[in-house]
């Protein structure tokens, strides 16, 4: 394999190495196999006609391991590829878990890597550890069909003015609720209008009415114990600006043109929260054991002790849920849509330094944009293998798995970060034209519901040991917060005196003041 070391970096990468835990990186027997075999295959590809192929190794992120059809799949891009831009791809397969791990220690170590993901995070860590590249020289040249489908989606991969991760081509922005079973609607003569907006103390009348009819084993709410996103965003709108709640939250909640970053822990919207968290517990909406739990919601809707949870009311959630619960489900909107600039931050490609050809890496991203059925091999592999056709109309594609299990099968990628998202099929039982609304949806957020600092992602380098700290002091209390075990008049003050010890108020400060910088300079 072509290696390019740039060893200028290697320290930092390394000490970043470090800090993500890379004594416990370890790759799937079958990733390594898949791997070894790529590494000896490339050496013998050559030509593709009379044109030399340009060798791209490409993250492929996976579950721990890869199906016996994960090769055919590889060979099926390839011979897309090969002839149409005369690139051999090579898929590099990283559990899932543990991609910035995997990242940093194949730049760190000289290997070549030409297409590297990051889920969650944005690209800050990479930047400031030098080991991706800027991208404003090759974007408009290599990567039009990137642009053109992600529109201001892009705006989530700059860091500090450059552009350095490009996202998949997706909703938005985002609108939330809660998810409810209609069975216990119907049980108790709820009538509910799905196109109005409730808000959450009409909620809590709805909690109320089921509780006292099916008793005390039966909660309303299901936590996320360690979430900073408030009900799962249904408080209250706002913008992390790239980082987490431990630098700040800019409050959209009345006014999208705010530009002053708060601390949210202090605001009265968080602390009229913490205080509805707790009236909940008390009122057994809320299990006890919530804080420890970790099984997934939809299993614990599914096994009937459940109304539902907070979550998305954006098109084409509920359906997903119908299919996971066992139950007939609906959405009690609550917060209408709007975009902030963390929504753009969630999936990005980038290239890092140890990158054969930066041009050719781009050009082979924007191949799966400009080409669907390329988009559609990665993410569901192959037809008559891996999945049917079932539907397909003007309104779009419907497709089914050829296992009930899905990890059984030959080939499966159960994380949606290829290309276009909404010119890829359905999977049923979703309806034909789901993607068709969520692109209406998406169309249809004003302006004036979108954060006023999409672009800008906050650099944490100049506050590092001050950032650690609060947010070691944010995931020691907010499971007691998000589930209603703390009383708030007693036990909120505390907690904001842990966080300012920590150092919460230098660390908005450096974010204010590079938000500031930014915004004067654009």
């Amino acid at each position: 394999m072509k290696r390019k070391v740039l060893s200028m970096v290697l320290c930092s990468a390394l000490a970043l190495a470090g800090l993500v835990g890379c004594s416990n990186a370890k790759e799937p027997e079958t990733a390594a196999a898949d791997k070894s075999k790529a590494a000896e295959d490339v050496t013998q590809v050559k030509t593709a006609g009379d044109e030399e192929l340009t060798e791209i190794v490409w993250q492929w992120p996976s579950m721990g391991s890869t199906g016996a059809g994960f090769q055919a799949v590889e060979d099926a891009l390839n011979a897309m590829m090969e002839p149409d831009i005369g690139v051999h791809v090579i898929l590099e397969p990283v559990n899932f878990s543990n991609l910035a791990n995997e990242t940093v220690l194949a730049v760190s170590s000289g290997e070549q890597l030409d297409l590297c993901l990051s889920v969650g995070t944005g690209v800050g860590n990479l930047v400031s550890s030098g080991l991706i590249e800027p991208l404003d020289d090759i974007i408009d040249e290599h990567g039009a069909s990137i642009v053109e489908k992600c529109g201001s989606a892009m705006s989530g991969g700059y860091y500090g003015g450059e552009l350095y991760g490009m996202p998949n081509a997706y909703i938005q922005g985002e609108s939330y609720g809660y998810l409810i079973r209609k069975d216990l609607l119907e049980k108790y003569n709820i009538a509910i209008d799905e196109e109005k907006f409730y808000t959450l103390d009409e909620l809590a009348e709805i909690f109320e009415t089921v509780k006292k009819g099916e008793g005390d084993n039966f909660f309303c709410l299901i936590p996320e114990p360690i979430s900073e996103e408030p009900l799962s965003r249904n408080a209250f709108e706002y913008d992390k600006l790239g980082a987490t709640s431990a630098s700040g939250f800019l409050m959209l909640n009345n006014d999208f043109t705010n530009m002053k970053i708060d601390n949210v822990y202090e605001t009265k919207e968080y602390e009229e929260y913490a205080a509805r968290m707790y009236d909940w517990a008390q009122k057994g909406y809320i299990s006890r054991d919530a804080a420890t739990n970790t099984e997934d919601r939809d299993v614990l809707v599914s096994g009937g002790n459940y109304l539902g949870y907070f979550g998305w009311s954006t098109p084409g959630s509920i359906w997903n849920t119908k299919a996971k619960t066992g139950y007939e489900m609906t959405t009690l909107k609550i917060i209408d849509g709007y975009t902030a600039g963390d929504r753009f931050q969630n999936i990005l490609w980038s290239v890092p330094i140890t990158s054969a050809n930066p041009e050719k890496a781009v050009e082979a991203l924007n191949y799966i944009y400009e080409h669907n059925e390329a988009a559609w091999l990665l993410q569901w592999g192959i037809e008559g293998q891996d999945y049917e056709i079932v539907e397909q109309t003007d309104e779009g594609t419907k497709i089914k798995y050829l296992a009930a299990d899905p990890t059984a099968l030959p080939y499966y990628q159960p994380y949606g970060v290829y290309g276009d998202r909404l010119a890829w099929p359905v999977m049923d039982p979703s309806p034909v034209d789901m993607n068709k609304a969520i692109k209406e949806f998406s169309d249809n957020i004003p302006d004036s519901r979108k954060s006023p600092a999409l672009g800008y992602c906050f650099n944490t380098q100049n506050v590092s040991t001050e950032y650690s700290a609060v947010t070691a002091v944010i995931q020691q209390y907010i499971p007691s917060v998000n589930c209603g075990t703390i009383e708030p008049s007693a036990n909120l003050e505390e907690f904001r005196t842990a966080l300012k010890a920590a150092g919460i108020e230098k660390v908005i400060e450096e974010n204010q003041r590079q938000l500031d910088e930014w915004a004067a300079a654009r």
